[in-house]
C-alpha cells in the first residue's frame, strides 16, 4: 500500500509540473544562466560590493566581503577580507586586480589577488575566476572558484568555491 501511495504522489507531482510548463529545477537554472537580459549591464559601473559564503580548504566554511573599483569597463582593482563568521576575527586579507568580460547582464572576471592568510600563517597568491549575473539593475549574484597558493607550503590542489551577492554603483 505504501508503494502505491508513493507512486501516486510522485505521479501527481510530475503531472502538476508538466501542466505548469514542463520544466524542472535543473531546466530552470540552465535557462537562467543561458539567457541574457539586455536591459541590465555591468558597463559604466565604478564600484561593486559583494559578500557571501566560501568553502575554503583548512578553514571549511568562511564568509567574505569584497570591494572592487572598476578602472574602466574591463579592468578592476579590489580588496577582499575573509572571516570565519559573524563576529569572528579576520583570517585573510588580499588585494589584487584583473580583467572582466561583459555581456549584457553577465560579467566573467579573471583576477590575481595576493595577501596574507593568518590561518595558514603565510602569504597567499590566488588566481580567481568569477561569474556575476545581474538580478536587478543594481544587484547581482556570483559564483566563483580560485586555487590559492600558500607561499612556502606544498602546492594546494584543493580549489576554493564561493557564492555571493552584491551591489553595484
Amino acid at each position: 500500500m505504501k508503494k502505491v501511495i508513493a507512486f501516486l504522489s510522485i505521479s501527481a507531482v510530475c503531472a502538476v509540473g508538466h501542466a505548469q510548463g514542463g520544466t524542472n529545477f535543473v531546466q530552470s537554472v540552465q535557462a537562467y544562466f543561458t539567457s541574457f537580459n539586455t536591459n541590465y549591464t555591468f558597463i559604466g559601473e565604478k564600484l561593486d560590493l559583494e559578500t557571501g559564503y566560501k568553502q575554503v580548504t583548512g578553514v571549511n566554511a568562511a564568509s567574505f566581503a569584497t570591494l572592487n573599483y572598476h578602472v574602466n569597463d574591463n579592468f578592476e582593482l579590489g580588496g577582499t577580507m575573509q572571516y570565519s563568521g559573524v563576529g569572528s576575527p579576520i583570517n585573510a586579507l588580499e588585494v589584487g586586480g584583473g580583467y572582466g568580460y561583459n555581456y549584457y547582464d553577465t560579467r566573467v572576471t579573471v583576477d590575481l589577488y595576493g595577501g596574507y592568510d593568518w590561518y595558514q600563517h603565510t602569504g597567499v597568491l590566488e588566481p580567481k575566476l568569477e561569474v556575476k549575473k545581474k538580478l536587478t539593475p543594481n544587484t547581482f549574484a556570483s559564483l566563483g572558484m580560485s586555487l590559492p597558493y600558500y607561499i612556502g607550503q606544498p602546492f594546494n590542489n584543493n580549489p576554493t568555491f564561493w557564492t555571493g551577492v552584491g551591489f553595484t554603483w
